[in-house]
């Protein structure tokens, strides 16, 4: 009984909140700008289920095991008064490790890591070490503003299907994909992927709060075909709650090799203190 309950509060989710539940508390989708694009062959727009929209992201997550590669990092937020830029690393494992290290003037700025249990933030300048689990809700008022495991997050798209219920609607250039989650009693919104209805590339993707709100948003650019697999090279990533945004500009990415553990070993740094932000 309580399954079919589920199900019958989802639905009527689906029927009379045409855009999603999600879009009450996001950035709302007033329109396709699909004409406006100079060069687009319409005649390649495909239509397709949503099983099938479903299977093309999961099938491509389940190809993609690992990324390394340089970067060009730029970060905007109020913590750092405007805009920094710096050249870094980034190395990403599934499930849900990542290390990205920023540097300038042949020194280390921040050292973000993720296990997929625990994650750090390290800003050496400031000796402090921002440390929070992993898929936990955070303290708002921590002077950390970014976040290391919503980075791996938002890299295994994919994944986020898993033991949820979703729907999909069909825009002109695009399909909009929600990902509910129950809560108790409650049917919430969990995610929101925007996929291109040419070339079935993830565009942008919108992770939520249990209250509904945005946790965090990232777009998906400039696509390159690297061993069989489609990756961005830019990947912009704003956390509303901290107004900070992350850029990632990558080049000499490689796909699906081997990463050496220890990579994603967190160790202390001398002098620098460790604050817990959960």
């Amino acid at each position: 009984m309580q399954f079919k309950s589920f199900i019958l509060k989802t639905i009527l989710i689906v029927l009379l909140i045409p855009v999603g539940c999600a879009t009450q508390k996001a950035r709302p989708y007033i329109g396709d700008k699909l004409l406006d694009k100079p060069g687009i062959d319409l005649s390649k727009v495909q239509t397709l289920t949503f099983p099938q929209v479903k299977e093309i992201i999961v099938s491509e997550g389940l190809g993609f095991t690992s990324l390394k590669a340089k970067a060009g990092i730029t970060i905007t937020s109020p913590e750092i008064n405007g805009e920094f830029r710096c050249k870094g690393v980034l190395r990403f494992q599934k499930p849900g490790k990542i290390r990205v290290i920023g540097s300038k003037l042949a020194r280390t700025v921040f050292d973000m890591l993720s296990d997929g249990e625990n994650y750090w933030f390290y800003l050496p300048k400031e000796k402090v070490v921002y440390k929070g689990k992993c898929n936990v809700m955070r303290k708002t008022n921590t002077n950390a503003y970014i976040f290391p495991d919503d980075i791996a997050a938002l890299l295994e798209y994919d994944r986020l299907f898993e033991g949820r219920h979703a729907y999909m609607e069909t825009w002109p250039s695009f399909w909009l994909v929600h990902i509910l989650d129950r809560r108790g009693e409650e049917v919430v919104p969990y995610g929101r992927l925007s996929v291109d209805r040419i070339d079935n590339t993830v565009t942008e993707l919108t992770m939520f709060k249990p209250d509904s709100f945005v946790r965090v948003q990232a777009s998906f650019h400039d696509y390159v075909e690297i061993n069989g697999q489609s990756i961005p090279k830019t990947i912009q990533i704003h956390w509303p709650d901290t107004k900070t945004t992350l850029t990632l500009n990558l080049n000499n990415i490689v796909v699906n090799e081997p990463l050496k553990p220890e990579i994603f070993q967190f160790k202390k740094p001398k002098r620098a203190e460790i604050i817990e932000i959960n």
